[in-house]
């Protein structure tokens, strides 16, 4: 499940600051990081914390992109050749991110800091993930510090250990089989009828008609 440098872009949303050493691993080789104009600031404080560190004292954003409100008038100078203002308020600060990034060619996408704090924005945010998939027809994943969500849509085969916990949120999908979970998975009507559920081999595998998200613990 780690990830080291690779084409994919990753965003960086104003979450709780990464953690855990494998979403910290993707940020440090991120070859191309977005972060939201609220987390830019966590990134800084973040790179102040480790001064000892030149992995993370060298890390610096490709592009900021937002609405401006979380940044300082001296931030919007010093990254202005890398900030990207998108005024409108209809979507938040993650999907602006995200378009750009498809605005930038980009067709899969990394997620990091999309959960903590508030948790009205941690939910919207992972359902998000979903959204994108959907009516972007991307591939995303979201690197929380306990395990990774993973938008699907259709049959889908996942590598895992065994004993891996996992759960599935069902956004619609007809259908629902698994092979090597605990729990046979089925239509689930309720978010949380799939959760809690545990893979028994090297692998698992679902079978659907439409989407859904997983969610793997490290």
């Amino acid at each position: 499940m780690e990830q080291h440098g690779s084409n994919i872009p990753v965003i960086l949303a104003n979450g709780d600051f990464p953690t855990h050493r494998i979403p910290l691993g993707i940020l440090k080789n991120a070859d191309y990081l977005v972060c939201t104009d609220g987390s830019l600031n966590a990134l800084l404080r973040f790179k102040k914390e480790h001064l000892s560190d030149l992995s993370i004292v060298e890390l610096e954003p490709s592009a900021v992109v937002g609405d401006g409100d979380s940044l300082s008038d001296e931030l919007k100078e010093k990254y202005s050749h890398i900030y990207v203002e998108y005024a409108e308020q209809d979507y938040n600060d993650l999907t602006k991110a995200t378009r750009f990034c498809i605005e930038k060619g980009y067709s899969e996408i990394n997620y990091l800091g999309i959960s903590g704090k508030r948790d009205d924005h941690a939910m919207a945010n992972v359902s998000l993930l979903v959204w994108y998939l959907k009516n972007f027809k991307i591939k995303v994943k979201a690197y929380t510090d306990h395990g990774v969500f993973i938008p699907c849509c259709g049959d889908c085969t996942f590598n895992a250990q065994k004993g891996t916990q996992v759960s599935i949120f069902n956004f619609g999908a007809k259908g629902l089989k698994s092979t090597n979970l605990k729990w046979d998975i089925y239509d689930f009507d309720e978010l949380w009828q799939g959760t809690l559920n545990e893979v028994t081999s090297d692998f698992f595998s679902i079978k659907a008609e439409g989407y859904y998200l997983v969610f793997l613990n490290y």
